[in-house]
């Protein structure tokens, strides 16, 4: 069975027994694993914490519950809320607003359990979207065009440009949304550039259909490089700007953070206790096995160095089609959905990681990537001065992200080439350390 199925049966246990007492370690026992492995998964794939789940299922069926004509306290009662007061503040928290202004505002259907493979499958049609818009007060002729992640590589199904000045998105994890929101309108404080939420015509900055949310936020200007572009003659120079511009992003959410609540994440257990067991099996199934010395290296180095390493609050997924560029300078930063807080050297190493996916896709691209990872990491230590420490982390930091990348991937058939990718760029990692990461600052 794999990873999804099993986190769909727990799901599908939490929507049975809402009604009920739940912990999190009798799911977890359920599903095989400890509660610690069991909490990242869960949070990794449903984009937000366990409890959190349960919390907003209960809140979302006692909404149904009232519609349905139960009185606010009866409802409250019958889902886990000891009193309407605990309901109210719980359902202000999740939602925005009151539960009588919500009703006010939304006719709630019958709650339907999120189904992982589907929500993988989502599609929205032009007129669906079209029909959409009307939440906001903006041209309603304005063109409406895909978006691309991994690079470009692979089409979004979750959103969409609207004109030029705006991005139109959707998705089932409000935790997050709430999370890009808070961080995105800190950075406009600051004068960075920043997909803040448009308000709807009802002065919110998203609106909430059938439990899936939807915004609106300004676009960011500028794009995102192409391969040709970060590997050409300036790729040193251009692997600068990145460093430096996730460096003056950090020292933004080092100085703000205790405004913005995120989900605190610990790279080293993540690895230890899911992606590196996963990533070995696969490998050695694959016909692709690392050296027992790798692993015994990473788990011998990284554990030394791990609790000396800087945290903070993180972008957590600065690949390069989240950093914008304009008139050959960075412009901004979009995506802050899974920010989180961790060890601070994640981010460059992820931009880098990134641009290695992409290696493939340009000349002679892996003979110069090096270069390219030793500018971000350079660029980066111009703003925020990397420890010693960190200097010594950077290699397991990539070890980690493709460990992760790789487990993570295997479970979404839809990007099986790109987990065969990255396993094919660990190796070669691997093969290539004295190379990649030596005298990196």
């Amino acid at each position: 069975m794999t990873t999804i199925e099993l986190l769909q049966n727990s799901i599908d246990y939490i929507e049975k027994n809402l009604t009920s007492e739940i912990s999190v370690s009798e799911i977890a026992d359920l599903a095989g694993f400890s509660v610690y492995h069991f909490c990242r998964m869960f949070s990794n794939y449903v984009g937000m914490p366990v409890a959190a789940y349960i919390t907003k299922r209960r809140l979302i069926h006692g909404i149904y519950s009232i519609q349905s004509g139960n009185t606010i306290i009866e409802a409250a009662l019958q889902y886990g809320f000891n009193t309407y007061p605990g309901f109210y503040k719980a359902f202000k928290r999740e939602f925005g607003c009151s539960p009588k202004q919500y009703l006010e505002l939304n006719t709630v259907k019958k709650p339907i359990p999120m189904d992982l493979i589907k929500e993988g499958e989502f599609v929205l049609n032009q007129r669906q979207i079209t029909k959409l818009l009307s939440n906001w007060n903006i041209d309603k002729n304005l063109e409406i065009n895909d978006t691309f992640i991994a690079g470009g590589a692979v089409k979004a199904n979750s959103a969409w440009t609207i004109g030029d000045d705006y991005i139109l998105k959707t998705g089932k994890n409000i935790s997050g949304l709430k999370t890009h929101i808070a961080v995105s309108k800190e950075l406009e404080k600051y004068g960075m550039d920043s997909p803040t939420p448009v308000k709807t015509v009802q002065n919110e900055d998203y609106i909430i259909e059938e439990d899936r949310y939807y915004i609106l936020t300004n676009q960011v200007k500028g794009q995102f490089l192409s391969p040709e572009a970060r590997y050409n003659e300036n790729r040193i120079l251009i692997g600068e700007k990145y460093g430096e511009a996730i460096g003056n992003l950090h020292k933004i959410l080092e100085e703000q953070g205790n405004n913005i609540d995120v989900n605190d994440n610990n790279l080293l257990r993540t690895v230890l206790d899911w992606a590196l067991p996963k990533t070995k099996i696969t490998m050695e199934q694959w016909g692709c096995p690392l050296p027992d010395e790798f692993y015994e290296n990473y788990k011998e180095n990284f554990t030394k160095l791990y609790d000396d390493l800087p945290r903070h609050i993180i972008h957590r997924d600065p690949n390069p089609s989240n950093i914008m560029f304009y008139d050959g300078e960075v412009s901004g930063f979009i995506d802050f959905e899974i920010s989180e807080r961790n060890v601070r050297i994640f981010d460059p190493c992820y931009c880098a990681t990134g641009i290695l996916a992409e290696a493939d896709e340009v000349e002679v691209g892996f003979d110069k990537w090096h270069k390219i990872l030793k500018a971000i990491i350079k660029g980066y230590d111009k703003v925020v001065r990397l420890t010693e420490a960190e200097k010594a982390a950077i290699p397991y930091v990539v070890y980690s992200i493709q460990m992760i990348f790789i487990a993570w991937l295997l479970d979404n058939k839809s990007y099986k080439n790109l987990a065969m990718r990255n396993r094919e760029m660990l190796v070669w990692i691997w093969d290539n350390r004295d190379k990649c990461f030596g005298e990196l600052v």
